[in-house]
């Protein structure tokens, strides 16, 4: 795959996570599952960042960030207590996992939408 398009599809994951759960809702189809399919999209995202660090396409902070939000997202999809829907629209720990999602677009200098 054509790294400029890894990292699109990067930005776009990150964008997504970012959003709130009106704005993830509205931007996927309705038969999916928004909660598997925004954490299905960014892990999936993340498997592509060796790739782009050997590209030369991120920082050091931006990478970091990447890896700070994946691994956050990871312990909320894993947790039990906050694992349900409710929890993902409205939980402390899932805004925390959105604004990691942001900051690392800003490391990236990438526009949020």
């Amino acid at each position: 795959m054509d790294s400029k398009l890894q990292y699109k599809l990067l930005v776009e994951s990150l964008n997504l996570l970012a959003s709130s759960y009106e704005n993830q809702k509205n931007s996927l189809p309705d038969f999916t599952e928004v909660k598997d399919e925004i954490i299905a999209s960014f892990g999936d995202a993340f498997l592509l960042l060796p790739q782009l660090i050997e590209q030369d396409f991120l920082s050091k902070k931006a990478i970091a960030s990447i890896i700070r939000c994946f691994n956050w997202m990871e312990l909320a999809a894993r947790n039990d207590s906050v694992s349900d829907l409710e929890s993902f629209i409205n939980h402390e720990t899932w805004s925390k996992v959105r604004e990691l999602a942001g900051e690392a677009l800003k490391d990236m200098n990438e526009e949020r939408f």
